[in-house]
Formats: C-alpha cells, structure tokens, sequence
C-alpha cells in the first residue's frame, strides 16, 4: 500500500519529532559483499519528563516522487529494497521518561544481489502507554514517528546524475519563491547533493542566487531540488545555471531558461 505523507526529512537525518521519541544516529550506512551479514544498532530516547510511551517497529520502502517529496511504501515494493533483508529487535518496548532503549538489527544480503545501493527505514511509532478510556469507552490515540534509514552499498557503485531542466514556483503555500531543478540520477549509488544556482536576465547580467539545500537522490530516481530565492522574480524570460557538488571531484553543472510569467 501506498503512502504519501508530509516531508519528514528522513533521508536528511531528522532525528525527533517534536513529541514521542527520538532516534540517534538517524541514518547509516554500510558497505557489503553479496552473501555478507552485518548489524547495527540505534538508540531510542523518550525526552519527556513524564508519560510513559509504548513503541512500535514499523518497517517501510521509500521513493522519491517527481516533486522530491517521499513516497512510503509497504517492504519489498521496489528491487533495492532493503526491508527484505532486514530484522529487528525488540520490535516493542515500553520507554520511560527521560529513558533510552538501544534497539539492535541485522541486514542479510543475498548471495545474488544486485550491485549498488539499497535502502529502507525502520521507523519507530509512538503513543501513550495505556491510552484507552476508564469505563471502556472510546479514546483519541495519537501516534507520532520517527525513523532510521539504513543504506547498503553492495559491490561496486557507481555515482552519477544530470540536471534535465528547470522551473520557477511562485511564493504560496510550499513557501518562498524558488527555482526547482529537474534531477535525474542516472547512476547505482546514493547521492548527496548541495550547490548553488544563479539568474541572470537574458543579457548575462546576474540577478539572483540561491543555495541548493543537502537532499538525498536515490538511484533511478528523477526528482525536483528546490533552490529557495531571496525573493520573487519579476515576469520576464532567464538564464539559469546550477552546480551540484555529490562528493566527488567533480561537478553537475547544468543551465536551462525559465519563463516568469
């Protein structure tokens, strides 16, 4: 089953929400032969002061959508799933306030895998402790989470990746004006990228910068970067041209026009 949920910013390492647990460190990531078997182990903290909380393992798949939002999705919904592979232990524990759990998994990666990177979230669901009515009647539960994404390199991996375009979005209700950069990752390895994009009017004359915040790309994933703007653009036609820095000696540059209308 499909799920679309609000940006929790797993795949850029939120660690807390602002109720329930916390999970430390928030993501991790290992490299592995076909055939190998490693562990790792999180630590979950209920920053409280009172109220004891009853913790739920729930495993999930995620993807990137085209607009780069998370798509969560149920274990073994796509090939680099790492759900599949995955156990985990104590899938439930009750956490008392200002209390941690350590919480220990163990990744079994097929002798046949596929090379390159492989990934899933174990996420941690949260909710008071004995949350039903006196009297039997009906209670509101309300459950927040949290998650701790585990990423396999297997075998060789290659990193690579192209800008295919660009467009403007106006101020509104997803926030500031900003230029969203069409990515595609064309390699089998996980990328982190940041950089920076510059507006010039169609004379070569700057007229804007903007910072491309650190975002996950996934491999085979083709997806939006936001690139937030000081502020809006006047209507007119531009020159934009973007650099995305993943680690590696080199770059991705990529230039493209927009139209503000």
């Amino acid at each position: 089953m499909r799920k679309t949920l609000p940006l929790l910013a797993l795949l850029l390492a939120t660690t807390q929400a602002q109720t329930g647990v916390g999970v430390s460190p928030p993501r991790a990531l290992y490299p592995a032969t076909p055939g190998a078997s490693l562990t790792g182990s999180i630590v979950v903290d209920h920053p409280g002061r009172s109220g004891t909380l009853r913790v739920e393992v729930v495993l999930q798949d995620v993807l990137l959508q085209a607009d780069g939002r998370p798509l969560y999705l149920d274990p073994g919904s796509h090939p680099r799933s790492l759900t599949r592979w995955l156990s985990v232990s104590p899938l439930t524990f009750l956490l008392q306030p200002q209390a941690t759990q350590e919480v220990r998994y163990t990744v079994q990666v097929p002798p046949g895998a596929q090379s390159g990177t492989h990934w899933g979230i174990v996420f941690f669901e949260s909710a008071p402790a004995g949350g039903r009515q006196e009297g039997g009647g009906l209670g509101i539960r309300v459950k927040t989470r949290v998650g701790h994404v585990v990423y396999v390199e297997v075998g060789q991996v290659t990193r690579s990746g192209r800008i295919q375009g660009f467009r403007y979005l106006p101020q509104g209700q997803e926030g500031p004006a900003q230029i969203r950069l069409s990515f595609q990752n064309t390699g089998t390895g996980l990328l982190r990228l940041q950089g920076r994009v510059e507006v010039r009017d169609l004379q070569g004359r700057p007229v804007a910068r903007a910072e491309v915040p650190e975002t996950a790309s996934l491999p085979g994933a083709t997806h939006e970067l936001p690139a937030p703007l000081d502020k809006p653009l006047s209507p007119g036609r531009y020159l934009v041209l973007a650099v995305l820095d993943y680690g590696s000696p080199s770059l991705i540059a990529g230039e493209g026009r927009i139209e503000v209308r």
